[in-house]
């Protein structure tokens, strides 16, 4: 039987590759064709999903045999992708689910730049409508690493918390002049997007912000092994910095990166500038609004990073539950006050705790350390005379 790749093979060699090199009006050519303008609704066919992949794997795959291996940076010439985002009803976002497989098993290249856009689109769209609308967000869908499974997760939820409450939700978002590059290494290859995206509301308005992807291949299947979106004042520019360079597809990989963002240090960024703000002058009106278990996390962050005088400030002040001055506090030696790792590995899941209120002015956060039901513990808090939750001294026995 006739390999109908031959047929594909020999029109593209015929108008698109006619030329010994690969020149940007192919580049824009081919494109063109793969991207003509269209609309992306929320839950697209899965044969309409393997078409365009099985087109831009084949494009893509013979623009490689005349590059000779080479991987230019290719990039979506003016022909945005708009995908609708309906009302939410509160449940999850994208119902279908599809796969999205490398053109090659066995390693990564630019025939998977398409369908790894494909996926990154699609978190997108996931993500806007999580943190606007309130929906869920299956990021297993898209990422297999734990630890930036964990930060992604953190990420949502804070961004909700800032985001949800506003009576504006998301109606769609846009995609701008995209950009994907290939580059090799020792794991088999990776591949870097800048996507440009305009959210638009219902009701009007919106914004731009531009997220940066690393995408790598993991037994057969694409995935996204680090996820950033800058912009002053956005989750990743104010907890991750906004001076990081996005240039390591294994950041996540690496412990002493990851210890910065698990347990009692990955504050959500609002809780992180109550306790910026509290640090000036220790002022207990900073905290107020502030449930038990945020209180709890700025005392743990405080003590994984040796602060002393804001985890002493963070303590009750109500007089029949002090158990020591803070000069008293001030001489306790460093050996008695444990380590970072060991005040990771005390507090670890208490931002997934409960809260349980023994009386009108106490109660304590029930939560599990090693992720085990058999193995609990305890924090215990105070709230006081004003109304603000404090810690209670000696809160873990």
């Amino acid at each position: 039987m006739k390999d109908p790749m031959t047929d594909i093979k020999k029109s593209l060699d015929d108008t698109v590759f006619k030329d010994p090199k690969f020149t940007a009006k192919n580049k824009h050519a081919v494109f063109q064709k793969i991207h003509k303008p269209k609309k992306v609704y929320l839950l697209p066919t899965l044969v309409g999903g393997m078409l365009i992949t099985i087109l831009a794997s084949a494009g893509i795959y013979f623009a490689s045999e005349k590059l000779n291996g080479e991987s230019p940076i290719a990039s979506e010439p003016n022909s945005p992708i708009t995908t609708e985002i309906p009302p939410s009803n509160g449940q999850g976002g994208t119902q279908a689910t599809p796969v999205y497989a490398v053109a090659d098993e066995n390693e990564l290249s630019m025939a998977d730049a398409e369908a790894a856009y494909e996926m990154t689109v699609d978190a997108l769209t996931d993500y806007y409508n999580a943190i606007w609308n309130g929906t869920d967000i299956d990021l297993d869908r898209y990422i297999e690493n734990e630890n930036l499974k964990a930060y992604m997760q953190t990420k949502v939820e804070s961004e909700y918390k800032k985001y949800g409450t506003l009576d504006s939700k998301v109606k769609s978002v846009e995609i701008g002049d995209w950009e994907v590059k290939f580059s090799d290494d020792e794991k088999g290859g990776y591949l870097y997007f800048e996507v440009p995206v305009a959210v638009q509301k219902h009701h009007g308005g919106g914004y731009w912000e531009a997220t940066e992807f690393f995408v790598r291949n993991l037994d057969g299947k694409l995935t996204i092994v680090d996820w950033y979106t800058g912009g002053k004042d956005t989750y990743d520019y104010v907890v991750r910095g906004y001076t990081q360079k996005i240039d390591d597809p294994d950041i996540w990989n690496d412990r002493e990166w990851v210890k910065k963002f698990t347990s009692g240090t990955g504050l959500f960024d609002f809780e992180q500038k109550v306790y910026d703000r509290f640090t000036l002058n220790r002022d207990e009106k900073e905290l107020r609004g502030l449930d038990p278990i945020s209180i709890a996390k700025l005392y743990v962050y405080a003590s994984f990073h040796q602060d002393f005088e804001t985890e002493y400030a963070l303590y009750t002040d109500r007089e029949d539950h002090i158990l020591w001055t803070k000069e008293e506090d001030e001489k306790i030696p460093l050996s008695d006050r444990g380590t970072p790792e060991q005040i990771l590995q005390t507090f670890r899941n208490i931002e997934k705790g409960t809260f349980v209120k023994t009386s009108e002015y106490e109660g304590y956060i029930e939560f599990y350390p090693n992720g085990d039901s058999d193995d609990k513990s305890g924090f215990s808090m105070i709230k006081n005379e004003d109304g603000i939750w404090q810690v209670a001294f000696l809160p873990v026995q």
